[in-house]
């Protein structure tokens, strides 16, 4: 099959099965259209004919490529603990009171956390280094990091949510005793 006949049958249909994938249309255009090439490429390079199968397992592959690069993206997400600024005196004491709420609550996190999830944590948000060397450093797989390091961030989330809902319950308990006065 020619692949102008193959992009005219298939283009449309393609693409929304890689958009149900993915969960993004622009995402799912680019993928679809990276599929047929490399496709196309796989033909002209005697490796393998062209047709609706290879092209379903070309695109398949690059949207779970995609996603996993989502993943590593999204441990990245979070800031370098080295980004929080230090209390200084004469500044803000309500910043000051939210940076500690939100040390300690990394610091709640960080003892959640399984020796090995601690390790990865403390060499990627501490230390900066890269998922590929802490990998190597600790003999795991980079998905392994990755998972360490979601597992991470979710624990510190949590944590942050807790803090900043106890802050607020403290507020709410502190404006309520000053009404009563």
């Amino acid at each position: 099959m020619k692949l102008s006949e193959l992009y005219r049958q298939h283009h449309k249909l393609l693409e929304r099965y890689v958009r149900r994938l993915l969960g993004n249309a622009d995402e799912a255009a680019d993928v679809s259209q990276e599929a047929f090439l490399r496709a196309y490429a796989a033909e002209l390079g005697n490796a393998t004919p062209l047709s609706e199968a290879l092209l379903y397992t070309v695109a398949r592959n690059l949207a779970l490529t995609e996603l996993r690069k989502r993943t590593f993206r999204a441990t990245d997400t979070m800031g370098d603990l080295g980004d929080l600024e230090l209390y200084a005196p004469g500044g803000n004491p309500e910043a000051h009171l939210e940076q500690q709420q939100m040390i300690a609550a990394i610091e709640k996190a960080m003892s959640k956390m399984a020796p090995k999830c601690l390790e990865v944590f403390r060499l990627r948000k501490i230390e900066d280094v890269p998922h590929a060397v802490i990998a190597r450093q600790l003999l795991m797989s980079p998905k392994t990091v990755e998972r360490h390091m979601t597992r991470a961030l979710q624990l510190c989330h949590e944590a942050l949510l807790e803090e900043t809902e106890q802050s607020g319950a403290l507020a709410l308990t502190v404006a309520g005793r000053r009404r009563q006065e």
